[in-house]
């Protein structure tokens, strides 16, 4: 709130080099952003049908990646959903695939490319599965989750992914692996993405035999983390599909005007420092990096618990062609179920009811939204509300304050 205009008429001239052309998703982003939770903005009118109390909530700004509140949320819905309608009771592994440095680049300048990154991945697993089973008929379950941000808020394109520790025959039941090769997987993932980069014309032959000569690739797939059940399954889905913004290892020094983050103390072992130091605007650059396209997925479904593999069993069910397959509920409930109101999200998570009355306990209705921004700022007037503005701008020198009194 208090440096994005300064940094949008810098960021050509300091940042643009670094973290490529401002995309023109980044300032409407932000600016929803800013407006989550804010009052004036729109509020929700809850009251008690008996004793008459009332109150207000404010608007959420539902944004991906960068709003902490709002992807927390996003993360709980789809643990939910998973828990009860997506994963199977069989044993889940974690395999994390990342790509050198060199190749980086054309995901950043080309976010489509992201999507293909997660091809990769799960092409790379299934041809594994493929050969570890010997051509059986043994289908893995996964579930890809596209991640850009490094351990300190650097521009990392990497693909999580939770695939079953083992394969579905056809008639249902669940086939284990005894070992799985990690070396292997890197390989596979190696030549895919190097094929595709390849096919699109933004690598050489050259390049690739340069690659290749490498004594360390650059290319990895971590599958060291393994669990046992559905809800193990589930933790580490939500550890998957996080915020990339982690607001506990953030600080601001207000002396020095400056961001400092940490990394987490499992990292420190290595050449990555305890803590880094930006200017607030170095800070800004990094966040935006992780602000993905409107139309962008970055979670995607593959394997047995793909959507049309789920719809084949549940219209195999309903036929009573297959009814000894394990069926998962209706696909529509995951449209209901993302679709839950913040009541009933709170209600979910803490146990406790919000729309429950604290004074006579009854159960509270919503009464009206309000969306004219008019209205919404005299009825926080009415109650005595805080403004909510942001403070005064700090740590600008006075050429930057004249320069957005101009573009004002």
């Amino acid at each position: 709130a208090q440096h994005f205009e300064r940094f949008l008429l810098v960021y050509e001239e300091h940042f643009q080099k670094e973290h490529g052309y401002l995309r023109r998703c980044v300032e409407p982003a932000v600016h929803r952003y800013l407006d989550c939770g804010m009052f004036d903005h729109g509020v929700a009118r809850v009251r008690c049908p008996d004793c008459r109390h009332e109150f207000l909530v404010d608007f959420s700004c539902k944004l991906r990646s960068l709003c902490p509140s709002c992807q927390q949320k996003r993360e709980l819905l789809w643990a939910a959903w998973a828990d009860e309608e997506l994963l199977e009771d069989v044993p889940h592994r974690q395999v994390i695939f990342t790509i050198p440095k060199r190749l980086r680049v054309f995901f950043r300048y080309d976010r489509k490319l992201l999507g293909e990154l997660a091809g990769c991945a799960w092409r790379a697993l299934k041809l594994y599965f493929e050969a570890y089973f010997d051509g059986a008929r043994v289908t893995p379950g996964a579930v890809g989750f596209v991640q850009t941000a490094g351990e300190l808020l650097n521009f990392h394109p990497h693909v999580h992914v939770l695939v079953t520790d083992g394969g579905f025959r056809p008639d249902g039941s669940f086939r284990p692996l005894v070992w799985f090769d990690p070396q292997q997987v890197e390989r596979l993932f190696r030549a895919e993405v190097l094929r595709t980069l390849l096919s699109r014309n933004l690598i050489t032959e050259q390049v690739v035999t340069n690659l290749l000569s490498w004594r360390h690739s650059g290319f990895s797939a971590h599958g060291a983390v393994c669990v046992q059940d559905r809800e193990g399954a589930v933790r580490l889905g939500r550890y998957m599909i996080r915020c990339p913004i982690v607001l506990e290892r953030l600080a601001w020094d207000e002396g020095a005007g400056q961001v400092v983050c940490r990394s987490r103390p499992a990292r420190r072992s290595g050449p990555l420092p305890a803590e880094v130091r930006w200017d607030v605007l170095e800070f800004l650059a990094r966040v935006i990096d992780h602000i993905p396209e409107p139309s962008q997925q970055t979670v995607r479904y593959w394997g047995y618990y793909a959507n049309a593999a789920r719809g084949k069993r549940r219209k195999a069910a309903q036929t009573g062609g297959a009814a000894q397959v394990p069926l998962q509920q209706n696909d529509d409930e995951f449209t209901r179920r993302s679709r839950l109101s913040w009541a009933k999200l709170i209600r979910r998570v803490y146990e406790v009811d919000p729309l429950l009355c604290p004074f006579c306990g009854a159960q509270m209705k919503i009464l009206a939204f309000i969306l004219d921004f008019a209205t919404a700022r005299a009825i926080r007037e009415s109650l005595e509300l805080p403004a909510q503005e942001p403070e005064p701008l700090a740590h600008a020198p006075p050429e930057t304050l004249e320069l957005i009194a101009e573009s004002a």
